[in-house]
């Protein structure tokens, strides 16, 4: 038991709550999951960018979030790097993948960001941010999408982010 506790839980200092080793530990696994996205360098980079320039708050929106595999861990490292204000949005057609995200942002239980995942369409949701463009847009589409979506992304974020739904061999 102890050696499987040991392996599961990465060892953290003694005397913190085990809600935060939980939470250390589920972090470091979806960052881990976020790393194999190919955009994941390109947000990291894009982050750091914007503290450096001084900015302190930060909105993001996934437009193809499904589960938040990569804008939940987004978030996250936007907390770590100093970010007090992190606004973000998440638009899926799948139900079932929200219910997921939802769930997931919900455990981060964090008053400086501010999460809301809603059902749509890639095309509507770049669209609906034209109208106040995020500092980082993520969306994922196929090839015979991405020329199509390319004019509406550059709208809709300062910094737009388009890509395979997945990496080769995911």
């Amino acid at each position: 038991m102890n050696l499987a506790y040991a392996y599961a839980v990465p060892p953290v200092r003694s005397g913190a709550p085990l809600a935060a080793i939980v939470r250390h530990a589920l972090c470091d696994t979806a960052e881990a999951i976020a790393a194999r996205d190919l955009r994941w360098p390109a947000v990291l980079e894009q982050l750091k960018m914007l503290r450096a320039a001084g900015r302190r708050s930060v909105r993001i929106v996934d437009a193809a979030c499904g589960d938040g595999a990569l804008l939940l861990p987004v978030l996250g490292r936007a907390r770590a790097l100093g970010f007090v204000a992190i606004e973000a949005r998440g638009v899926d057609g799948d139900a079932a993948a929200l219910v997921r995200a939802r769930r997931a942002a919900a455990a981060m239980a964090d008053l400086a960001i501010a999460v809301q995942f809603d059902r749509g369409t890639v095309e509507a949701a770049l669209r609906e941010e034209a109208a106040f463009p995020a500092d980082i847009l993520l969306y994922a589409a196929d090839r015979s999408e991405m020329a199509r979506f390319a004019a509406l992304a550059r709208r809709a974020g300062d910094m737009a982010l388009g890509g395979p739904p997945r990496a080769a061999g995911q």
